[in-house]
């Protein structure tokens, strides 16, 4: 069943619940970082940009959870060998229906749990795993095209999939994985909660953080370009590999207060798709949206081909 195109508001969310003035994101030796990239990469571009490439291939973090629950207890556990690494997967449910769940950067699969009850209700099989370098998963570095790679061996794995819940860079990397590493394979729902539409955004913006000079910052699009096998690098935008993905209805979900990733994106994504919708937040950032219970309760409405 095709979804009309359509936008729609979760406004019931108080704007003064959110923090007037947050706490820096980044550690404290980023100004070491700054400088050091400022100063040696004019000297030694290359080095600096494989330096760079690493640091911004590199998780800061694996995301661990600090108390366990029924549904992390309840997952029937699989593992995945992917290149080199495992890949630590978990199963819910046992419907002829399978949804996937993809997790964002430094975050893991697990981190979108809050679908599964609702899902589990509307007669679905649930799918997550944590991508490589994340979570229980091995590795120590993926990127772009590694990590949609992880997604399109998941998605062998498991069988036909009838929809994608995706976050953030999962969003990217799903996108990706579609358009560019297995066109064959078509969705009937893509979900796409807080993503970036434009991931040279993402790098220029990575590239301005650390103070990259011009010359090192030419090197790290080179290294990047290098591992697209052929792709150019505006091919890697989520706004315009979704146009490649065989997918019949795609909702788009963004708050328009996101402190990581602008609104812009989402709006651009549902101005440029006749077969994209919107549903719009206020005031719950970009991680808890995706545990709103009125954004998981639209969200596997949208799933079961019900009315948003």
């Amino acid at each position: 069943m095709l979804m009309t195109k359509s936008r729609f508001e979760i406004p019931n969310f108080q704007l003064e619940t959110l923090p007037q003035k947050q706490k820096s994101e980044y550690p404290f030796y980023l100004l070491f970082v700054k400088w050091g990239f400022a100063i040696l990469g004019r000297i030694f571009p290359k080095p600096a940009a494989r330096l760079a490439f690493k640091l911004f291939t590199t998780p800061r973090m694996r995301a661990v959870h600090k108390r366990t629950d029924e549904v992390i207890e309840s997952a029937r556990l699989f593992e995945l060998l992917y290149g080199k690494i495992i890949l630590k997967g978990y199963e819910w449910g046992r419907g002829e229906r399978t949804v996937l769940l993809v997790h964002g950067w430094e975050s893991r699969g697990t981190a979108l749990r809050s679908f599964v009850p609702g899902l589990l209700a509307a007669g679905f099989r649930v799918v997550a795993f944590d991508g490589p370098a994340h979570g229980n998963s091995g590795g120590k570095q993926t990127n772009l095209p590694h990590f949609a790679g992880a997604v399109r061996a998941v998605l062998n794995q498991i069988g036909p999939v009838h929809g994608i819940i995706t976050h953030s860079f999962g969003g990217s990397t799903t996108s990706f994985a579609l358009a560019h590493l297995d066109n064959s394979i078509s969705i009937e729902k893509l979900v796409l909660i807080a993503v970036p539409a434009n991931t040279r955004k993402v790098v220029a913006d990575f590239a301005k953080l650390v103070n990259l000079p011009n010359r090192v910052y030419d090197e790290v699009k080179a290294m990047i370009h290098q591992r697209l096998n052929g792709l150019h690098f505006h091919e890697t935008d989520l706004e315009v590999s979704l146009g490649r993905v065989k997918v019949s209805d795609v909702l788009v979900v963004h708050d328009k207060f996101d402190p990581s990733v602008p609104f812009e994106s989402a709006e651009g994504i549902f101005e440029k798709y006749d077969h994209a919708s919107l549903l719009v937040t206020h005031g719950h950032g970009h991680f808890q949206l995706m545990k709103h219970p009125e954004v998981v309760r639209r969200v596997i409405n949208f799933l079961e081909g019900v009315e948003v």
